[in-house]
């Protein structure tokens, strides 16, 4: 009697934070701290640096889940790769058509990125022993449309969501590089000056996986590529939330992002608010 009165109750706690994530509107704030791999690569300049440093970001989330979503997440890094990183994002999607089977995808967003390095001398070795002073500012802006389907299966109690999607975005790049370069002898100190500018624009095709069990433990991923005739790039991301209470979850973060001079990999922790 006493093990079913404890299953009972366990059974009660499960769903009652399944009855809330089922809610028609879903809000959500997490704050998430975790690390950052920043990989620059430069071959004109010799130039391959990585590091890894702490990484803190805040999402926040509204949706209702027949009709839209937005999400905006912010996240910043104090020193890695000699540089202070500060990223994010905003994302807005329509859905149409909502029934048992799926629902269309319209939607968009942008994201963006600034890198501000400052690495003196600290890089000599890697590239001339003269070197006396490197710095680099870049900013990445990148805001994209996109269209697809998600179908979604319901083999109880999982909910399963599957969305192929299409898009285009544009990649503007803009920055500076400055070198210092006091070679031995009577040479005098040579100074160095590139502007970076460069627009492109890409085509994009994507994947986005989801699941759900009991609304309790949610899984995603993503994966994503942007290509045109020069150059292509990949994203891969995924979230794994774990509800707690009924207002409360565990989550967790995942990204791989490609560059046009490197590489961002984010590993990211947090407890997400739900209300």
């Amino acid at each position: 009697m006493r093990s079913n009165r404890v299953f009972g109750t366990a059974l009660a706690l499960v769903l009652s934070a399944a009855q809330c994530l089922q809610a028609r509107t879903i809000r959500l704030v997490c704050p998430y701290a975790g690390t950052v791999t920043d990989a620059y690569r430069n071959e004109a300049r010799g130039m391959d640096l990585e590091d890894t440093g702490f990484l803190k970001g805040l999402f926040v989330q509204w949706a209702d889940p027949n009709r839209y979503q937005w999400n905006a997440f912010v996240y910043q890094s104090s020193d890695v790769n000699h540089s202070t990183l500060w990223g994010g994002h905003f994302i807005l999607d329509r859905y149409f058509g909502a029934g048992t089977g799926g629902k269309w995808v319209a939607g968009g967003g942008v994201e963006a990125l600034r890198i501000d390095m400052d690495a003196g001398p600290r890089i000599a070795p890697q590239i001339m022993p003269a070197l006396s002073g490197f710095t680099l500012i870049n900013t990445l802006f990148i805001p994209y449309g996109r269209f697809g389907y998600r179908f979604e299966f319901r083999p109880k109690p999982l909910v399963i969501g599957v969305m192929p999607w299409g898009g285009v975005q544009y990649q503007g790049v803009r920055g500076d590089l400055k070198l210092a370069v006091d070679p031995p002898g009577p040479a005098p100190l040579t100074r160095v000056s590139e502007s970076i500018d460069q627009d492109d624009v890409y085509g994009l095709a994507g994947l986005n996986l989801s699941g759900h069990l009991f609304h309790l433990v949610e899984l995603d991923g993503k994966v994503y590529g942007a290509f045109n005739g020069d150059s292509d790039y990949l994203s891969v991301s995924a979230m794994a939330n774990l509800a707690l209470t009924r207002r409360f979850a565990l989550s967790y973060r995942y990204k791989y992002l490609e560059l046009p001079k490197g590489t961002d990999v984010y590993h990211m922790w947090g407890l997400a608010v739900m209300f």
